[in-house]
């Protein structure tokens, strides 16, 4: 486990443009688990499910027409 100190020495040594990074990821961790919503709701249906299928190494949209040479 990195101690406080060798923290603090790294966070230093961030470059400037990567500090508002490090503070939204410091700030998310600060948020009980309780607050933190899911982007996506299992309420909702998934629009795109069923619209592709796998054919082997190739992906087909489903119900489309398409040109290999595209």
């Amino acid at each position: 486990m990195i101690s406080r100190e060798q923290l603090k020495h790294d966070i230093d040594s961030v470059n400037e443009a990567h500090i508002e990074t490090l503070h939204r990821i410091i700030l998310a961790l600060k948020q009980p688990l309780s607050s933190v919503t899911s982007v996506t709701s299992p309420k909702e249906p998934n629009p795109l499910k069923g619209s592709v299928i796998f054919e082997q190494d190739l992906m087909t949209p489903i119900g489309d027409s398409w040109n290999v040479e595209q």
